[in-house]
This record gives structure tokens, C-alpha cells and sequence, in this order.
């Protein structure tokens, strides 16, 4: 019998609530947005099968998922995998906030009103007068990002256009 190494190829499985880097673990955590301005406490199964009880600091803001276009993260010290090599130093658990607001019509008036006595003044009050002939009200509608730079006149008359409505268009005469 002859003497030789053996390779081993291991491919890493995905796990539904652990997302690996090096000995860094991350997971993402939807919060309420009552649990990100009240606090909140959650307890996750790490990977060794112990419970980890997770909990917001009191006062503690959780903030929607982006900052300044970053992730909102918050880390958990020393309780991402051990690191190779030395099995009592471990990597972080990284986690991402995600923070769900009410729906439309889910605030009645008094919530609302409730809301504007506690939260903080917003940073301007804007004042009008809709009798003016100069200023016009608008509400915002959904929208999605991709079509950003698509709008214009040329897009809305696109939506009025057609090939088989009405004359031709004027064309240019050739000779």
C-alpha cells in the first residue's frame, strides 16, 4: 500500500438564518417599528444549539435599514463561529435591522395625534395658503426606483401614441 495525502473539498450549505464570512455570522431581524423605538429582546438558536438572548440597550433607537445609505448593523461581540486555529476566539454575529412601519390607514386620528405630542417636532413646519393661485398640493404616490430617469415627456407621450390611431405623422419630403 502506498502512502498519500487526501483531500477533502467541503462545500459550504446555506443556512435559512446565518449568513457566513470568515468566523463573522450575520443574520437579518424584522422588527416592529414599536420594537425599534420601545426595545425589544429575542432569543435565536445559534449554530452550536445554544439559546442566545438578544436585547436593546433601554433607550436604545433601532433605525431602518440604511444610514447614510449603509446598513443599519449592530453586533453581537464573540458569538460568531471560533476562529481557525484557536477554537476560544470567535468571530462577531452581525446583525441587520430591518423595521416595519404601519400600513396606510392602520394610524386612526387619535394614534396619530398621540405620535405628533410624543416623537419630536419635525425639523420645519412648511405654511401655505391653498388660495393662492401660485401654490398647488401634490401627494406622493408609490414608485419604483428603476424607472428614475425614464420620466418626461417623452415617456408620457408614449402612452398616447400608437401606429394604428389617426393620420401618419408629417414626413419629411425627399427628392
Amino acid at each position: 500500500m502506498e502512502a498519500g495525502d487526501i483531500n477533502f473539498i467541503v462545500q459550504e450549505k446555506e443556512h435559512d438564518t446565518f449568513k457566513r464570512k470568515g468566523a463573522d455570522l450575520l443574520i437579518t431581524k424584522t422588527l416592529s417599528l414599536n420594537e425599534a423605538l420601545c426595545g425589544f429582546q429575542w432569543t435565536v438558536k445559534h449554530l452550536d444549539g445554544r439559546q442566545v438572548v438578544i436585547k436593546s440597550k433601554p433607550g436604545e433607537v433601532i433605525k431602518p435599514e440604511t444610514v447614510g445609505g449603509k446598513p443599519f448593523v449592530k453586533i453581537v461581540p464573540n458569538e460568531g463561529m471560533p476562529s481557525h486555529g484557536n477554537p476560544f476566539v470567535k468571530g462577531n454575529l452581525y446583525v441587520l435591522f430591518r423595521v416595519e412601519f404601519p400600513e396606510d390607514g392602520d394610524l386612526d386620528e387619535s394614534t396619530v395625534s398621540a405620535l405628533k405630542k410624543t416623537l419630536p417636532n419635525p425639523a420645519m413646519e412648511v405654511e401655505y395658503d391653498l388660495d393662492d393661485e401660485n401654490v398647488e398640493e401634490a401627494h406622493l404616490e408609490l414608485a419604483d426606483v428603476k424607472n428614475f430617469g425614464k420620466g418626461g415627456a417623452a415617456s408620457r407621450d408614449a402612452e398616447y401614441d400608437s401606429d394604428d390611431e389617426g393620420p401618419g405623422q408629417v414626413q419629411c419630403q425627399q427628392s
